[in-house]
């Protein structure tokens, strides 16, 4: 059960888009946002403009991805209308995502002269010379005439580079006090405090951080320091050993936690023990028997685990292994409560009662099957959403039939079972089971469509479906609720069809308030448009660059943020990322030194970014699609704006990204159906909302065809 929690989750095939980046593959978008490349980016060539320039046509030029174009336009906007304050604002704001401050300081000190609001404009040119790393003249234009939390934020990370600790902890502390809720101000304010040796503070700073925003992993390490700097290695041991699942390639991670286990040998015999007490304690659930309806489903094949050396398991009663192979004979039988290792030797694998001699070697997949539906198979110290947030370890039980099959390095763990008893697990693991029946029923039917829809996704890895957030959240036995089980057979058989077939019904955590097409995501027609929230305007047109920037800044009213039924940090968010980190996430597509800037190629309707060019000292990279999150530093989502934080070199040190919305943002907002269903829509008006062109129908519960 997730809320401040909730997962990222229906990401498209997200493990192929990580294998496409590995290989130097761009996902390729079509449809309305297919974007014009302009050569050189922001510094490129001038491509002319059209004879009488409009400010919409600025507009949709650089929602189109024309760049310069759309930074001509609004030129010669400015230059035919000095009293255009419109087009001014819009080209300071595009100038800032290039990291040409130089310029928007120019537009902004006009500005001041004709504004109605010269506070606002003193403001901005006072952020906008920050973060050009001009420190000196940043500091000019203090004192402000109107203080805020936004920028006494930048006042305090003004005075951090300035090397005074003491006024920047003052000025960060007066941020927050009058706006508590600011993870990005909490980080750096537990920074300072950490180099101020005040490090019992900068524990509590980092701790807030990660409550305000779990998907902020920055803060991991430092909350590890601060904790060892105050002598609590026994604390800090467990958080280090989550964080390694977190970041499994972080080598300060490993390298400590080897120093500790070196210095207090009792933190990994206490593990071991912990471990050991489990595996002889613990004892597989039996569930309760399932209505026909759900015991006749089809058969779905979740891959749970692959390239496994060994792993430990629990029968939960009488079981037979056998041959995976069609009609398969039976190899061994065993009784229930039985403890098994799983290993792998050579190409083939061994199965042993713990401690035994092995009573199983076979080259071949094998199953674990039970006479009893209601048994289950309780698996120990299983690794899930491993460089996650959410990455665990746990001991889940499961139910169907487990099956064993050697691969490359390895084996995989694959569980086979009827379609509604998966969904019993998925639902509860995709939203919290306290949340509104109407909203679980829509999850239910738009779960169901998916998974239909995606059968044979990982056929050539021998499954249908992964068990992680790449195909659905899955955690077994243990996630199930009674809540989501009645929304599930209140629901059996129901899915949404596109045209004639079960659609392949994309759901995230929230949409920011605007739903997107999905082939500005992935380049796909799926059957699914961009919805705005019933509380949010439909657009007719783009939203200007400094409307975008401001509807993001702001907490705007919909149903994707009915409290309790959102995560704030999902809703809205800010993401301070390294450049070096872009660096070394893009270069596994293309080597291009030192990032210099980033700029946006095309948006959807909502904002959310179609392609983004990353133009670095050695070259430039296009990256495209949902793609954009993972090679821009583990974004939210796509619905963003982004400028940089230069040093005194004037190169970037840091990219700096407010967005909207948790995950790709097609299909149903889970956040937004709760709030319509607190609101008193039903679940066929949510899934007529967020799904305008798909229609639902009852499949036959084995087959999956529609009924007669």
């Amino acid at each position: 059960m997730r809320n401040e929690q909730t997962p990222k989750v229906g990401i498209r095939h997200l493990r192929r888009a990580l294998e496409l980046l590995a290989i130097g593959t761009i996902l390729v978008g079509a449809g309305s946002c297919v974007t014009t490349r302009v050569a050189g980016g922001a510094g490129g060539a001038i491509v002319p403009a059209e004879a009488h320039p409009t400010f919409a046509a600025a507009v949709a030029d650089y929602y189109h991805g024309s760049f310069n174009r759309s930074i001509e336009m609004l030129r010669r906007l400015m230059a035919g209308n000095p009293h255009d304050l419109e087009a001014r604002w819009e080209i300071v704001s595009e100038y800032q995502e290039a990291g040409e401050y130089g310029k928007a300081g120019e537009v902004l000190r006009d500005l001041a002269a004709s504004s109605a609001d010269p506070a606002k404009v003193q403001q901005e040119l006072f952020v906008n010379r920050y973060l050009a790393g001009d420190l000196k003249g940043a500091r000019e234009l203090l004192p402000l005439s109107i203080e805020s939390a936004h920028s006494l934020f930048y006042e305090g990370l003004l005075y951090l580079d300035s090397g005074d600790r003491l006024r920047a902890i003052s000025l960060l502390r007066s941020s927050l006090a009058l706006r508590e809720w600011h993870p990005m101000a909490w980080y750096f304010l537990g920074k300072l405090l950490y180099a101020s040796a005040e490090y019992a503070g900068a524990e509590k700073s980092f701790e807030r951080v990660l409550r305000q925003d779990p998907d902020l992993t920055i803060a991991l390490v430092p909350l590890a320091r601060a904790i060892l700097a105050r002598g609590e290695d026994h604390a800090a041991y467990p958080l280090l050993l989550r964080a390694r699942e977190i970041l499994p390639n972080d080598g300060w991670i490993a390298m400590k936690i080897t120093e500790l286990q070196d210095a207090h040998p009792i933190l990994a015999e206490k593990r071991a023990q912990a471990r050991a007490t489990a595996k002889r304690t613990l004892v597989p659930p039996r569930v309760a028997a399932v209505p026909p309806q759900v015991a006749a489903s089809r058969i779905v094949r979740v891959g749970l685990s692959e390239e496994l050396r060994s792993i430990t398991l629990k029968t939960g009663g009488p079981f037979v292994i056998r041959s995976a192979s069609p009609g398969g004979a039976p190899l061994y039988r065993g009784a229930g409560d039985q403890l098994i290792v799983v290993r792998s030797e050579g190409k083939g694998i061994i199965l042993s009662d713990a401690g035994k001699e092995p009573f199983l070697s076979w080259s071949a997949p094998v199953t674990l099957e039970y006479g009893d539906p209601r048994c289950t198979t309780l698996i120990f110290d299983l690794v899930s959403e491993r460089g996650s947030f959410y990455a665990a370890t746990g001991n889940p039980a499961y139910r169907g039939t487990m099956e064993f099959r050697p691969d490359r390095e390895g084996f995989a763990v694959i569980n086979a079972l009827p379609l509604e008893e998966y969904l019993y697990s998925v639902l509860p693991s995709e939203m919290p089971a306290f949340w509104p029946m109407a909203a679980l029923k829509a999850q239910a039917v738009a779960a169901r469509s998916y998974t239909l829809a995606s059968l044979g996704t990982f056929a050539s890895r021998g499954y249908d479906l992964a068990g992680s957030v790449v195909s659905a959240a899955y955690g077994g036995v243990g996630s199930e609720s009674a809540a989501t089980t009645e929304a599930v057979n209140a629901t059996a058989g129901q899915v949404l069809l596109f045209e004639g077939r079960p659609l392949e019904a994309f759901y995230s955590a929230n949409s920011g308030g605007y739903s997107e097409n999905s082939t500005v995501v992935w380049g796909e027609l799926t059957g699914m448009e961009a919805v705005p929230d019933l509380l949010t305007a439909k657009r007719a047109s783009d939203l200007p660059l400094t409307a975008l920037i401001s509807w993001l800044r702001g907490d705007p009213s919909s149903y994707s943020a009915i409290a309790p039924y959102y995560s704030r940090a999902a809703y809205r968010w800010e993401k301070w990322v390294p450049a070096q980190e872009i660096a070394r996430r893009v270069e596994r597509q293309k080597a291009i030194g030192r990032v210099l800037s980033i700029i946006t190629r095309g948006r959807g309707i909502s904002g959310r970014v179609a392609e983004v060019e990353v133009i670095g000292a050695d070259g430039t990279v296009f990256v495209r699609g949902d793609l954009i999150r993972y090679a821009l530093g583990g974004l939210r989502s796509t619905l963003f704006t982004v400028r940089p934080k230069l040093g005194p070199n004037g190169l970037p040190q840091y990219f700096i990204f407010t967005g909207g919305g948790w995950g790709h943002g097609v299909g149903m907002d889970q956040s937004g159906a709760a709030g319509m269903a607190s609101a008193g829509y039903t679940y066929q008006e949510i899934l007529s909302h967020y799904y305008p062109r798909a229609r639902l129908e009852t499949l036959d519960a084995a087959a999956g065809e529609p009924t007669e």
